[in-house]
């Protein structure tokens, strides 16, 4: 099914051919490796005169330690991460082996979020890990976590550019990867912000980060070999694709997947017969602001979760939470809200999102089924400092009635489709 094209937003006040898999390794979450791998983004012409962008990398890698409370000077080999709270860790294993995914909306970096990684960097440079470093717990604990970067990767020195079309700094990827995210979904309307070179720039500087990336490609090969992400527990095959694009079409066919729910299916199919356990599928798509997801949503979600080759659907773009619903054993996430972000529109509801962690089990007889769905609230804070931030955690994100409210909007709209009476959680309760 092809979905008809969507017109580019208003301004705001076939089969491919098999090839050998793309296996992404579980990458050792030691932050204090990502200033070594970073290295290679220091290229010539890549940064401004002036900018130092190891050191600003390191900055990020220093804030991610200092944020979960490791010791200055700790080995690079020693793991940094501590052990995570008991909410975090997640059920017991149902099954003879079982995999959790942990999963966030938007990474969405306006101009105020770049202007705080500035204050927090304190040395000129920028550094996003202050902002995300209440999601560590979570994504850690999980086996395989992917974020959503919504747009193209600016040169290191920039010049950094917000909406409507966007060029944001890569010294984000650091604090991603010091966060823990294993992978990153590439595939919005914003890719093409930057045209095909900031499209290959985007994927070049996520391979030199460690963090695989699936939904936007460099050529057509990469385009038709499926990506499978390997954990602990598992193969997981990773697919990502957008309804459109705010700039038009690519300049290739295959350069961004498009949401046309058979060539999906198609992808995984590819990617189980290249090996992988689990496929799950991140779409870029809906009404911007509503709560409850169009149409289109809904259809490609039951036609998706239809094929026995798909086991999770999530989505982001709408900037606000949507609902979860199990259909017909699986499930759906319409709409995970923002994970960072700062938009102009006024709509409280922008800054609000949901980290959710999906268990799957494995049964004796080899079949794989979901055996937990739960879900994180989180809220932003309208003014700097801007810190990511879970409403049950226990702590203040912004004052008790905004938080109060923010959580009970969130939990209403998650649960809008009955997702509570059929077992989707809170991980934490409050």
């Amino acid at each position: 099914m092809q979905l008809p094209p969507v017109p580019t937003p208003a301004p705001r006040p076939g089969r491919p051919a098999l090839s050998p898999p793309r296996p992404v390794p579980p990458r050792a979450r030691v932050p204090a490796l990502v200033a070594v791998l970073f290295a290679a983004l220091v290229l010539p012409g890549c940064s401004s005169p002036g900018v130092d962008l190891t050191a600003q990398m390191d900055t990020a890698i220093n804030a991610a330690r200092s944020a979960q409370g490791a010791q200055a000077g700790q080995n690079e080999s020693a793991p940094d991460n501590p052990a995570p709270n008991e909410s975090a860790t997640g059920p017991g294993c149902p099954g003879v082996r079982c995999l959790s995914i942990a999963v966030t909306g938007d990474v969405l970096l306006h101009p105020p979020l770049v202007d705080q990684a500035r204050l927090d960097a304190k040395d000129g440079g920028l550094d996003f890990a202050p902002m995300l470093a209440g999601q560590r717990p979570y994504i850690q604990s999980a086996d395989l976590g992917i974020c959503h970067l919504e747009t193209p990767l600016a040169p290191a020195g920039g010049p950094f550019t917000g909406w409507p079309e966007f060029s944001v700094p890569p010294q984000v990827l650091p604090a991603l990867v010091a966060t823990g995210y294993d992978a990153c979904s590439t595939a919005s309307n914003h890719t093409l912000d930057e045209g095909t070179a900031g499209l290959n720039r985007t994927l070049d500087d996520l391979d030199a980060a460690g963090l695989a990336h699936d939904g936007s490609y460099r050529t057509a090969h990469d385009a038709a070999t499926p990506t499978i992400l390997a954990t602990e527990h598992g193969r997981v095959g990773f697919i990502s694709a957008a309804y459109g694009s705010n700039t038009g079409p690519a300049d290739q066919p295959w350069q961004v997947n498009n949401l046309d729910t058979d060539a999906i299916i198609a992808k995984a199919r590819a990617a189980r017969a290249s090996g992988a356990d689990l496929v799950v599928v991140a779409i870029h798509a809906g009404t911007e602001y509503e709560t409850e997801p169009n149409s289109d949503q809904q259809s490609v979600a039951r036609t998706l979760l239809a094929s026995k080759d798909i086991d999770l659907v999530y989505g982001h773009h709408a900037h606000v939470v949507q609902p979860l619903q199990e259909i017909d054993g699986k499930w759906v996430i319409y709409g995970l809200g923002n994970s960072i972000a700062s938009h102009e529109t006024p709509i409280e509801a922008t800054r609000e999102g949901l980290l959710v962690r999906v268990t799957f089990s494995q049964d004796d007889a080899g079949t794989w089924t979901t055996s937990d769905v739960a879900w994180v609230p989180s809220l932003q804070n309208a003014d700097p400092p801007h810190r990511w931030c879970s409403l049950t955690a226990g702590s203040t994100c912004t004052s008790p009635d905004v938080d109060a409210a923010a959580l009970a909007r969130t939990t209403a709209a998650a649960n809008l489709y009955g997702a509570d009476a059929d077992g989707a959680h809170p991980l934490e309760q409050h």
